[in-house]
């Protein structure tokens, strides 16, 4: 393997393109669950993949309030490389303490703490609560998912989480910024498919994870090599394996 994508949503029906490319551009492709349901489709494909993918499960903070049972979670994490897609977002509902967004990745933090696992967190425009909500926790590894808190960068590599970036950050000027303060050693790189950039053109998939390499080398004032080792060193640590792994 030579790149990573560290969050994505595969779709069962186009499976087969993903693996294709994930196989043919040596992309380790880690997808996530929102509910019950895609988990156990990340699962399943993960499951079949030869190694190209690792699954991630979770309840998203948009399905909350739906997915009130998490019974399932423990044991779908024992199957599983974390917890994700996971966290907090005021889009779909108050914060507040009790709420079904709090309660869920409370719930959610905690399997992932008895597990072992690390988890994948979604903070739009929750980043102090998230990581407020994390400090209570002793986690595997956490990944904060196109984490946009530019004033909350440095707290949030004080406490060595990983902050992942998109094709976004090829147009960016903000999430530029935020790459420029980021050790190297707590970088991963994303495309969050089928999310599709505009600005690019539409394009969507792992094929991006090439360029994002890039453009992080450029900020980095590294080679392209430099930055793809490092991230996909980063990757590795974040999943508990070997390079080789």
């Amino acid at each position: 393997m030579r790149f990573v994508d560290s969050h994505l949503h595969i779709d069962p029906a186009e499976s087969s393109a993903f693996l294709s490319l994930a196989e043919a551009t040596e992309t380790l492709l880690l997808t996530c669950g929102v509910d019950r349901n895609t988990s156990n489709d990340a699962l399943r494909l993960a499951n079949s993949s030869r190694g190209m993918v690792r699954a991630f499960v979770g309840v998203h903070p948009s399905e909350a309030a739906r997915e009130t049972s998490l019974t399932w979670l423990r044991s779908a994490l024992g199957r599983a490389s974390g917890a994700g897609e996971i966290g907090l977002d005021p889009k779909y509902s108050p914060l507040e303490d009790g709420g079904a967004q709090m309660k869920a990745f409370v719930k959610q933090l905690e399997a992932a703490q008895a597990a072992g696992k690390p988890v994948q967190v979604h903070s739009r425009d929750a980043e102090i609560e998230c990581i407020d909500t994390l400090g209570g926790f002793r986690l595997r590894g956490v990944l904060l998912h196109w984490f946009q808190g530019e004033g909350e960068v440095r707290r949030a590599q004080d406490s060595g989480y990983y902050v992942s970036f998109g094709p976004s950050l090829l147009y960016s000027k903000k999430l530029q910024r935020v790459a420029v303060q980021c050790s190297r050693a707590l970088v991963l790189t994303e495309t969050d498919s089928p999310v599709p950039y505009g600005p690019l053109g539409g394009v969507h998939g792992p094929i991006m994870v090439p360029s994002v390499v890039n453009r992080l080398s450029e900020l980095w004032g590294a080679s392209f090599e430099e930055a793809r080792a490092s991230i996909f060193g980063n990757a590795m640590r974040f999943l508990g394996l070997s390079e080789k792994g």
